[in-house]
Formats: C-alpha cells, structure tokens, sequence
C-alpha cells in the first residue's frame, strides 16, 4: 500500500509500518478530517492495534477460530478487527498452500461486519482489499466482502447466528429516544436511560449462537453505575460473563476522546456448557497484563452492583458481616443545585439574604475538614448563595458529610468527603450543595450508629476507597454505589477508631474485626458444651 501513495510525507511515514499500524492509521486519519460533530455522533473512534491484539487473543482462548467459525463486527468503522482477523486467515491458509480463491471464499464465509456511515463501509473494503491484493490479483475478481451498510440497532437477527460477535460499539447517551428504541430495547434500559454501547451489548447477544462468545471494548460504567441496572441484569440473565478486564490508559487510548473502558467477555449461556468463574486482568500499554482476581458477582441476577478485584483485597467483597451507610443510620443523596441551568438564582456575597442559603461547591471539600461554602470563582471570603423556597425539600437542615462526585483518573482517591457543621453555615437557614457534590446525612428515622466525625474519618481510608474503586467503574461517585458500599460493623468501626490513632491503621482492623466475627458465628463449635460450665 505504502507504494502507492503519491504524497511523499505519506509515504515514508506508513513504509516501515505493519499492516495493522497502516491500517489504524488510515482509519484515524479519515476520522479526524471528518467534521467534529459529525465524528462525535457516529463515535467514529477507532482502536488502536495493541488492544486489537489482545481482544483477538482472548477470542482464541475462548475457543474462537477464525475461519471456522462465524464472526460478526457489528459496528466494523475502519475494519480494525475484520482486517487482523482476516489476516490470520490468510497467513494460515498460504501456509498450508490454499489457492487463492478458496482464501477469498473462506474470508468472505467467515466473516461480516455492520457499519452505518458508508465511506467507513468502503473503507473497511478497501483496507480489505489491500490486505488480499495477492489473492485477489491472482483469482481475478473483486472482493466480495460482507459489510452491510446498516444500523446494526435497527437489524434482526440473522437465521444463522454468529460463534463469536467482536469489537469497540460506540459509546454515549442517546437523547429524547424514540418510544420505538425504548420499547425494543426495554431489556437494557434503566429510568428511560439509553446508552449506546448498552444497546449494542444486547444486540450482540442476540446476534450470537448459545455458547458463543461476545467481546468488546466498552465503558467500564456499567459494572457500578446506577442506570445500568437492568443492564446487568440482562448480561447475568443472557450469558456467562468470562472476563472483564480493565484498561489502564483513560486518556489518548482512542483519539480524540477520553473514557474508562475495558475488554467484556461473555459467553451467551447454553445448557451444555460448564460454568467457569469471571476473571480479571489489567490491561497497561507496553505490559503483559496483569492478574487480578475473580470477579464478584451477584449469585441470581439483579441490580446489585458488580466488584472487580484489584490484585489486592479478597475476590469477594460482599461479604457477610459487613454494613452499608443505611445500617449505620445514614441517607445518601446527590447534590441539588445545578449551577449552569439556573445562574439567575446564584450570587455571591457575605452574608445570605433571607430568601438565601450558603451554597457548597465540589471546591469546597477537603478530607476531614470543615466544609466552607466559599464562592466558585472568587479568591476572596465571599460564599455562594442560592435562591430557595423556605418550604423547598432540598434544603439541609442538620450536620452532614459532603463528597466529590465527580473526581479524575489523577486524584489518589476517589472518596473525598469534608464536614459540615450546621451551626457554623451563614444565615441559619439551612444551606444547600450542587449537583457535583453528594450528602451523606442522618436518617431521621433512625439512631446513628456511629458519629458523623468517626464516619467521615472511615470514608476517607484507603481501605475505604479501595473496595469502592472496585464497584465505581468511573470516576464518577454514585449514590447507588456509595449505598452499596461494604463498610465494617459499627461497633467495630468504634472499637478501632477510638483506640487506634491512625486513621488507616484503624479502617483495616475495622473490617478485619466485622469478618473475623462474621466468621466464628457461621462456624460451629466443637464442643457443644456451651459457657454453662
């Protein structure tokens, strides 16, 4: 191919690359000269060759076979699946002196991929083509390649399913969605929620035969995020889950975009085929990947929230002996006010009026300390101030714990939760917080087992903070999740924290304690004796 062009630049910049780098690179080239917004609608993001090779790697260790069995790309862009997978295919079949035709033919059989954008379509045939160029020039023929121009969302399933579906399905919300596209994706969809990649990880179940494999590179926001309840359960109810397998590159994976994302491995159920246990691995450019562990999942599908191991803290993370923030009389709640929507009913100031209340920014969290509501965009003392209702359900009216919800890749955690005192928040009123933060407050309905000071000093551990990680699946901090999130017994969260001084020290024998107790009730005793003697 490299021969071929006329731009000498071009030339000497794609002559030393491998195929599958030439290829990539094409693809991404053509993308980026797409308009941006017609780019962002069609997720036009193409996968660059290291992870193809691993996700190729692990459909071989599945029992996927290229050229004996059936696989789909349903939503093939640049070919950069089709083109290595056809690859291996023809270097199998040269090897074992094939004649080129039966070469075409069994590529063409084997293979299939869906695109709706048709110069993408022609594209993947195109780079096709490059790749049989010695096969095609000898058969004399065209490349009778199976990309279907369509909408992968919008197809039936074939009469013969596919052994294996592969490849990156675009990612991102779909708004105001169709009562069509809800009603035929109902399985999948969670408060009216639609997510591309969701609709895609049903599409390729249906698509594919019982005990074939399903692989592709999504998002990792589904393993913990509260939307994606029913997709879960979809995935638990549809197929076995093999792999899920965490990629640790958020930024500059795929050009031009910036997301959490990782390698799902299914297989679709089938009754004759044994169950295996969910692994997983972390997957870092320019390392073997890394084993973590099994995966945590529920034992009947349900909404509950999915844990990945992290190479470090036991494979089971929902453990008996251990509470949540409920049992500890506390509520969680995300942040009401939304700035951007809004603006007329903000100002900042010294002091509320009486139709006011101190607004808390994300900004004004830091761990283990005392909240202050300090403007966004001020480097003086003035706060923020809402406009509310004094009847309004969203003011605050008691000490709470406040947390960043939202947090980035570079932070060292993704709890971060500071106090408020409402004694100290200007006006008496009550205050409220923005839609970026989420409160932790007493549940009035019942006693508070620990002190909100004690909580937030548990909240801020990194024994914390790691079994949250492995139930958040993004940087984001959600409500369900934090809801969800293990925590040690109460009476031994005060045991450790009153006569442990570190606050680490203390979260670790914590939960060592609430296991550890948890254990000796499940185990019966020897003696059968009792404490009579």
């Amino acid at each position: 191919m490299a021969d071929r062009l006329k731009n000498e630049a071009a030339r000497q910049f794609f002559v030393d690359l491998p195929d599958t780098e030439k290829h990539y690179w094409i693809s991404s080239l053509y993308a980026l000269l797409m308009p941006s917004g017609r780019r962002q609608r069609l997720a036009a993001y193409f996968t660059p060759p290291h992870l193809v090779r691993y996700v190729l790697d692990v459909l071989a260790k599945s029992g996927v076979q290229p050229g004996q069995h059936r696989i789909l790309d349903p939503a093939s862009g640049g070919a950069a699946f089709l083109v290595p997978l056809a690859a291996q295919i023809a270097k199998a079949e040269r090897a074992r002196y094939t004649n080129p035709e039966t070469i075409l033919r069994i590529v063409e059989t084997s293979l299939a991929g869906v695109e709706i954008e048709p110069r993408l379509a022609q594209l993947s045939r195109l780079l096709l083509t490059d790749l049989l160029w010695p096969e095609l020039a000898e058969a004399q023929r065209e490349f009778r390649v199976g990309i279907q121009r369509a909408n992968t969302l919008k197809l039936a399933p074939p009469e013969e399913l596919y052994d294996a579906v592969v490849g990156n399905p675009p990612y991102g919300r779909v708004f105001r969605p169709s009562d069509t596209l809800l009603s035929e994706y109902a399985s999948v969809v969670t408060d009216g929620y639609v997510n591309l990649y969701a609709l895609f990880i049903e599409q390729s179940l249906r698509f594919t035969r019982p005990g074939g494999i399903v692989c592709l590179i999504v998002p990792m926001s589904f393993v913990g995020g509260a939307y994606f309840a029913a997709l879960r359960k979809r995935i638990l109810e549809q197929s076995e889950v093999l792999r899920v397998d965490p990629i640790d590159k958020r930024s500059d994976l795929f050009m031009d975009v910036l997301y959490d994302v990782c390698v799902l491995v299914l297989r679709k159920s089938a009754p004759e085929v044994p169950p295996v246990l969910a692994e997983s691995a972390l997957l870092t450019v320019g390392k073997p990947p890394r084993h973590l562990g099994q995966i945590d999942l529920p034992k009947k599908p349900g909404d509950r929230i999915w844990a990945l191991p992290d190479g470090q803290l036991d494979d089971c993370l929902f453990q008996d002996g251990l509470e949540t923030l409920a049992a500890y009389g506390y509520l969680v709640k995300t942040g009401y006010f939304v700035w951007n929507r809004e603006k007329e009913r903000y100002r900042a100031g010294f002091s509320p009026r009486a139709n006011e209340v101190p607004l808390f920014w994300a900004h004004n969290i830091r761990p283990n300390e005392i909240c202050q509501p300090y403007d966004r965009d001020s480097a003086t003392d003035r706060i923020g101030m809402v406009r509310i209702a004094k009847d309004s359900t969203a003011l605050i009216a008691s000490d709470a714990i406040l947390l960043q919800r939202t947090t980035n890749r570079r932070q060292k955690r993704r709890i971060i939760a500071g106090v408020v005192r409402k004694r100290l928040v200007p006006g008496g009123r009550g205050y409220v917080s923005e839609n970026h933060t989420i409160i932790v407050v007493p549940d009035p309905d019942k006693k508070q087992a620990i002190t909100l000071k004690t909580l937030c000093r548990l909240l801020n551990t990194e024994a914390v903070d790691a079994r949250f990680r492995r139930i958040s699946g993004s940087v984001s901090v959600s409500t369900k999740a934090l809801r969800q999130l293990p925590l040690p017994t109460p009476d031994a969260v005060r045991e450790a924290f009153a006569v442990i001084k570190d606050d680490e020290a203390a979260a670790v024998q914590a939960y060592a304690s609430s296991l550890s107790g948890a254990a000796s009730q499940a185990t019966p005793s020897d003696g059968g004796g009792g404490d009579d003697g």
